[in-house]
């Protein structure tokens, strides 16, 4: 019996190396991109190589029931008419403790958040599953209102981790688990996971979903009225990100790959990298949203500061997943090229 126990044990845990070889994807991230490397007119893509690759071929987190990828967000046919584009989860229809509308303090209570942010948080909220799905491929079936399908996720390629931990059923409901089940103070990898979960980890005051320590949104942006904001009709490319920078350095300049980073202002706008877009481009009815940040399909390793590139090992720091958090990272998918150096994301609109 105890031999039959032990055989059975050793064949467990052999399916468990042989499922994260089977499920894993094949990308193996290289270096990331300069700034250089995104030239007004070339497209933001990238999306494939990205973490919000969840399909059989994803390298970070994937699942072995399906090759697709843009299925866990868009559908050709019976889409949510809650959303757009062509919307393929349920749950948009959402509350959160958030900012009040005038974007300077934080309501007291749930407010409604427009799809165009909502839509994000029909993943990042912490609590929706990423395979809640309106229509599942094929002849999977549809729920207008979105449907679990158990389908099981996974680490994929996650280098240092043992089988049995990348091929384990992470984001699956039928563990009963949850993010924080492992990823806690006693291991000690809080923020890897829960700095992801926006909505249900987003405020430290309420156990309940919020965005009040988050930046506003769904507000109405005010240029030139609220905190210095920059007019809504600026050129981005235009914005002069170095010269306080300059005064404050006196002689010599600013040199080297994070400062020539500053002196262009290029954005990924309408899936495109442009030089000529305006703030107002970056907004939706005039508010901002999630997407006034960052785009979703732009997989931006630009961000020297993080990736590494050109000498600057900031924060390569080698860690268990790729190498680097920048290339597991895909630059948080901000739409500025270079990332958010300098803080050139945040003072493009804040004339700081």
């Amino acid at each position: 019996m105890k031999r039959f126990l032990l055989t059975g044990l050793l064949v467990l845990a052999a399916s468990f190396f042989i499922k994260a070889d089977v499920y894993a994807g094949t990308y193996i991230p290289g270096s990331g991109d300069t700034y250089s490397d995104y030239v007004a007119g070339e497209a933001a893509n990238g999306i494939g190589a990205s973490r919000h690759n969840l399909g059989a071929w994803g390298y970070y987190v994937n699942t072995g029931s399906t090759t697709e990828i843009c299925v866990f967000c868009h559908t050709p046919h019976h889409s949510n008419t809650d959303a757009k584009p062509m919307w393929n989860k349920g749950g948009t229809d959402v509350t959160f403790k958030a900012y009040d509308t005038d974007g300077t303090t934080i309501g007291g209570t749930s407010t409604g958040v427009s799809i165009y942010s909502a839509a994000c948080l029909t993943c990042h909220d912490g609590t929706t599953a990423f395979d809640n799905l309106v229509n599942a491929p094929g002849k999977g079936g549809v729920n207008p209102g979105g449907s679990n399908y158990g389908w099981r996720f996974q680490m994929g390629n996650v280098i240092g981790l043992p089988g049995v931990v990348a091929s384990f059923d992470h984001f699956g409901k039928s563990t009963g688990l949850t993010c924080d089940g492992c990823h806690n103070d006693v291991f000690g990898i809080t923020d890897q996971a829960k700095r992801l979960n926006i909505g249900d980890y987003g405020d430290a005051y309420d156990t309940g979903a919020g965005l009040s320590n988050d930046h506003p949104v769904g507000v109405t942006y005010r240029g030139g009225e609220v905190a210095s904001l920059r007019d809504s009709g600026t050129v981005i490319a235009d914005i002069n990100l170095t010269e306080d920078l300059e005064d404050a350095l006196g002689d010599p300049q600013g040199s080297g790959a994070l400062w020539d980073s500053l002196t262009q202002n290029r954005w990924a706008v309408y899936g495109f990298i442009s030089d000529s877009a305006t703030i107002s481009n970056l907004l939706r009815d005039n508010k901002v949203e999630c997407t006034s940040c960052h785009d979703p399909h732009f997989k931006n390793s630009s961000w020297d500061e993080v990736d590494g590139s050109e000498g600057a090992s900031t924060w390569d720091t080698g860690d268990l997943t790729c190498g680097s958090l920048e290339k597991c990272g895909d630059g948080n998918f901000l739409r500025r090229v270079g990332g958010n150096t300098g803080s050139g994301v945040c003072r493009t609109c804040h004339n700081k």
